[in-house]
């Protein structure tokens, strides 16, 4: 019973949440809103880009690591 009431505040809360964020969209027309979709849709695929990219070095400097790991070594240089 306690997390019925915990998950009801929350699912309240978030309502709440829900209409006060919407509020910002209130003024806006048509258009606006979907220059801002569009913005939207263009941040996210940058941001999954970054991922990828960020996966792809992930998986590279592993392979680096298993197969030659004296790559990744520094040399010092005497003086």
């Amino acid at each position: 019973m306690k997390d019925f009431h915990r998950c009801s505040r929350q699912l309240h809360f978030l309502g709440e949440a829900t209409v006060d964020n919407s509020a910002q969209y209130q003024h806006l027309t048509n258009m606006e809103l979907i220059s801002l979709l569009l913005q939207q849709e263009m941040d996210m695929q940058k941001q999954q880009a970054v991922r990828d990219l960020e996966d792809y070095i992930d998986n590279l400097l592993l392979r680096i690591i298993e197969q030659t790991p004296t790559l990744l070594q520094v040399r010092t240089r005497h003086k």
